[in-house]
């Protein structure tokens, strides 16, 4: 079941909205952050949210970079420490991918 719904909402994201599903669960931990905070994380902090080694984390920022949905700032305070931003254009996207994701999680699991 895991595998059928992962495979078919990496199909769906990537053929209606250019994103991975990696790349989308960034964008959503992210977007969750927009009330307090401004939308921003410790690259640390997603290290610990998300399935993903800190490489593989790490090369998905990059494409997220490149794509201008997501920017990086280094932290005022501790030059060691990475902050993950969402851009405007960064949040239509996962706001237009939203409805994409409920739908085939609701075909896979129901309401």
């Amino acid at each position: 079941m895991y595998h059928d719904t992962s495979c078919e909402l990496e199909n769906e994201l990537q053929a209606r909205h250019e994103l991975g599903l990696s790349e989308f669960e960034v964008l959503k931990i992210l977007s969750r952050r927009c009330g307090d905070g401004g939308g921003k994380a410790k690259m640390k902090d997603l290290e610990a949210e998300m399935y993903l080694s800190q490489s593989a984390l790490s090369r998905t920022v990059t494409r997220l970079e490149k794509d201008g949905l997501v920017t990086r700032a280094t932290c005022d305070f501790d030059r060691r420490a990475m902050f993950l931003m969402l851009t405007p254009s960064g949040c239509e996207r996962y706001e237009a991918a939203r409805p994409t994701y409920r739908t085939v999680l609701e075909r896979h699991f129901g309401r």
